[in-house]
């Protein structure tokens, strides 16, 4: 082989490698950096709750939203612990009280001012619990946990038969698990159609395993765990831009995940009825049909099977 065609050889290989380089740098450019989970999945889940008996919210609604919901099947609302809305909840319904944090932020209510809530609130039989974090950071921020379980301990000691409730993502679990923080349930939310505010023709619907394998090795009992399932996208969103709102198909298969992972569960969350500025746009209100899918008709099915 001559010099000249060894050089040729070596440029077109050279080549080669740049285009390949670039188009993935691109895919992952796109794709913000998010790879699929592919590993082990999670062992079968034994019925929680008795039939039936399965309670249901969608996040981040108003009061004009309560006969829509309640048409759907959800018999829970989230509202903060003001008197005017909790007497806003239609009958049927009942209030799970937002009064946490998120993350590493301030809680929604100071200490003192979270007693007053739970001694106002604490027997009121239109209150269901009370939402003491959201995605709580244990790893960057330990006094979040000690805050929880504080807090958790005040509501068993002062509103008997209410339900203390957190929700998790892929953060260390374990330091804010029930047996370290004394919450009654644990949402966990794992969404599987990431990568793309556009739609893809699959999610990764074994990040779900993921999430509850690590909820298995934190020492959280499944019959605890709330599924938080995706109802939204991002492709609206002023913020982030990695989700899309499910297919009917994809929801379908989200919850028949959930049904072998965490089947009859004592909660189920749909995250996010309402849509948010920077997080979830579109979200389930807009999801009935037409521009979107018809999610609403999915969700429906389920929450009024019997």
């Amino acid at each position: 082989m001559t010099m000249h065609v060894r050089l040729r050889i070596a440029a077109v290989v050279a080549a080669f490698v740049l285009v390949v380089g670039f188009l993935l740098g691109v895919r992952s450019r796109s794709s913000g950096g998010y790879e699929p989970y592919r590993g082990p999945l999670a062992s079968p889940g034994t019925p929680a709750a008795k039939a039936g008996t399965t309670r249901r919210v969608a996040l981040n609604t108003d009061p004009a939203d309560y006969p829509r919901l309640k048409a759907l099947g959800y018999d829970l609302v989230d509202v903060k612990p003001d008197d005017s809305l909790v007497a806003g909840v239609p009958e049927g319904m009942q209030a799970l009280l937002w009064v946490g944090n998120f993350t590493c932020g301030d809680f929604e209510l100071d200490y003192e001012a979270f007693t007053r809530a739970v001694l106002r609130f604490g027997r009121d039989p239109r209150v269901y619990g009370w939402y003491l974090s959201d995605e709580p950071n244990s790893g960057e921020c330990p006094h979040v946990a000690r805050e929880i379980r504080r807090r958790a301990d005040y509501i068993r000691g002062h509103a008997p038969g209410q339900v203390s409730f957190i929700s998790l993502t892929d953060w260390p679990m374990k330091p804010v698990a029930p047996a370290s923080v004394g919450v009654d349930l644990v949402g966990l939310d794992p969404y599987p159609c990431k990568g793309s505010a556009q739609t893809r023709e699959e999610c990764n619907i074994d990040a779900i395993d993921r999430m509850v394998r690590m909820a298995d090795d934190a020492g959280i009992p499944r019959r605890k765990v709330a599924p938080v399932f995706q109802t939204f996208g991002q492709g609206c969103s002023q913020g982030d831009k990695q989700y899309w709102l499910p297919t009917v198909d994809q929801l379908r298969a989200i919850l028949a995940r959930w049904d072998r992972l965490a089947p009859r569960p004592p909660l189920e969350v749909s995250y996010s009825w309402g849509r948010q500025k920077e997080w979830a746009c579109p979200s389930l209100s807009d999801a009935s049909g037409g521009a979107h899918p018809d999610l609403q008709s999915v969700m429906k099915a389920r929450n009024t099977r019997r």
